[in-house]
């Protein structure tokens, strides 16, 4: 008899959390009220109050949630990445799959990274999850082209950096010119490629 109650919960967990995170693609951290969490996902406040304990707790939830996601498509890029042999399609792969990521995932990003600055929790979960990514990145950057630690940091930086852009700013904010998301991966290939090279 408990297992659909505990069913029904992980539900409305899940609900409650996709909410967050959509509200925060939407409207930013302002927008992820308890009220508007609990009517987006169909419940009520106590039963937020209930799993997360408060608000704080709510948003530490929806950060684990999406960033995990992030590295777990992260982690999906590099192992198809590793299954192409040519060296400049296997940059290619991933730098098309950064931009990707860091588009379809600009709400949690930019709320999690840039603007739940305020609180030390976030703070640490977002620099353990970038320092993650670093070492993914320059790990395969250096065994894939046997380069130096400061190449692959630099490159790690310069896809990060244009990564965060792409999650801070619309691309018509940066330039007056839009670049698609293929001639923005085109190139961000070609500039690993000629750091690591």
């Amino acid at each position: 008899m408990r297992r659909p109650l505990q069913t029904r919960s992980e539900s409305s967990a899940d609900r409650m959390l996709a909410a967050t995170l959509a509200l925060l693609d939407e409207g930013g951290p302002g927008a992820v009220t308890v009220a508007a969490v609990a009517r987006a996902a169909g419940t009520s406040n106590g039963s937020l109050y209930h799993r997360f304990g408060d608000r704080h707790g709510l948003l530490l939830a929806a950060q684990a949630r999406a960033l995990g996601t992030i590295e777990l498509e992260t982690a999906t890029a590099f192992a198809e990445a590793d299954t192409e042999p040519d060296d400049e399609q296997a940059v290619a792969l991933l730098a098309a799959a950064a931009v990707d990521l860091f588009v379809r995932h600009r709400g949690s990003l930019r709320a999690f990274l840039v603007d739940a600055a305020d609180s030390e929790e976030v703070q640490a979960a977002s620099t353990a999850f970038t320092h993650r990514l670093a070492g993914t990145v320059t790990g395969w950057l250096e065994q894939r082209f046997s380069c130096g630690v400061p190449a692959a940091q630099s490159a790690w930086r310069l896809l990060f950096a244009l990564g965060a852009s792409r999650a801070l700013f619309e691309d018509d904010a940066i330039s007056p010119t839009p670049l698609a998301s293929g001639a923005l991966a085109d190139a961000l290939g070609r500039a690993v490629l000629a750091v690591v090279r």
